[in-house]
């Protein structure tokens, strides 16, 4: 098995997008699917709610942006990005309980002990997804000789961060290759090239447990990165979904309306239809690469060296796609506000031992942010402190 070094190549300015005019536009259908849960009808509610805070000022994606993020508690819409004219930045959408009633279609004013009882409600009743024939991703497609994905404004959230990350807010999906059972699951992705970026997934993970079976024959896992999603896809990709199920079913349920789903065209997936940004490639056997540091929900870097490869063959956005994207690490962020949210409804999993498990679930629970971060190091702190019996 071979072992790449991630090397700090996407953090200089002297970096540039793909300005060439090499994509294949495709006109609006009269049946492209209702935008009533997609990630832009999210932010119109923002907005209409007096929630969003549009930044027009020009904004470095280096650092600026996620130091903005972090420093806000409020949804934030960047839409003047240095270097790419055209994009937008959507970041801290679930920023508090209100932003979550908004997000699952509801209105502003809920508590926290009503918002739970209707979350519950819905996902009583499993809502399938429906496959559609085209969708606002297709708008725009740029095939795998031009592939590029400098052209999107990923930010650089931190300093910490060793280089620019593509997946803090998003879906990765997949397919088990024996049983052909879907996962949709939040795995960060940090860029190492312009179609190459890193899978970060525990061992226990799902992706984890599907690679390993591809691996095994020597084969890529086909995956599909989905930027721009109806937030309720978000939070059911975050869940601990038992796995099996499909996560499209019960992103359905929260938001009371089926996930529209078109297939992608070089992997057997398939992909929210009004989803910001796809990018379809596998996942590489034989290979394992160094993802991060990276500024994760503790509040201090995390890296992990055995991380996957993802290479990319196809990109499909909208028209002025919107990047939306995370810049965690402070008490109280928006991954803390999901995490209590998923925490209340019994499906939260860090994947750790039993005790750490409930210890973080109780904290979450009680939105006890800052000791919710320092449970999050207990682990590695033991492992740098008690040498190893080997």
């Amino acid at each position: 098995m071979g072992y790449l070094a991630v090397l700090n190549t996407l953090s200089q300015h002297s970096i540039r997008p793909n300005t060439r005019s090499d994509i294949s536009l495709r006109p609006p259908s009269p049946e492209m699917p209702s935008e009533s849960t997609g990630l832009r009808h999210f932010i119109q509610r923002l907005s209409d709610n007096g929630r969003l805070v549009r930044v027009k000022k020009p904004t470095e994606w280096r650092f600026e942006i996620g130091r903005m993020t972090r420093q806000s508690r409020s949804p934030l819409l960047f839409e003047n990005i240095k270097e790419y004219p055209g994009r937008q930045v959507f970041t801290n959408g679930l920023s508090d309980i209100d932003s979550i009633a908004l997000a699952l279609g509801l209105e502003c004013g809920h508590s926290q002990k009503s918002l739970l009882a209707e979350a519950r409600r819905r996902m009583g009743s499993l809502v399938k997804p429906k496959i559609v024939p085209t969708g606002p991703v297709l708008e725009n497609i740029v095939s795998a000789s031009e592939l590029n994905l400098l052209q999107l404004p990923v930010p650089h959230w931190s300093y910490k961060d060793r280089g620019r990350y593509l997946g803090t807010w998003h879906i990765n999906v997949t397919k088990d290759p024996e049983t052909g059972s879907r996962n949709v699951g939040v795995y960060r992705m940090q860029m190492l090239g312009p179609t190459q970026a890193t899978v970060s997934a525990s061992p226990g993970s799902h992706l984890a447990r599907q690679f390993a079976k591809a691996e095994k024959e020597g084969r890529p896992l086909p995956m599909a990165v989905a930027i721009g999603v109806s937030e309720a896809v978000v939070i059911a990709a975050a869940a601990a979904y038992p796995d099996g199920m499909d996560e499209y079913d019960l992103a359905g349920a929260l938001q009371q309306a089926p996930v529209p789903l078109i297939s992608c065209q070089t992997a057997p997936l398939e992909i929210p239809a009004n989803s910001e940004i796809v990018i379809e490639g596998a996942i590489q056997p034989g290979v394992r690469v160094q993802d991060g540091p990276y500024f994760d929900y503790t509040g201090t870097p995390n890296t992990n060296p055995n991380a996957f490869l993802f290479e990319a063959t196809r990109l499909m956005h909208r028209s002025n796609p919107i990047f939306r994207g995370a810049a965690i690490g402070v008490p109280g962020a928006e991954d803390h506000q999901l995490f209590a949210f998923l925490a209340a409804l019994n499906l939260v999993d860090f994947h750790g031992s039993r005790l750490k498990q409930r210890v973080q679930n109780f904290l979450l629970k009680q939105r006890l942010f800052l000791a919710f971060q320092f449970s999050g190091k207990i682990g590695p702190l033991l492992r740098r402190k008690i040498p190893s019996r080997d």
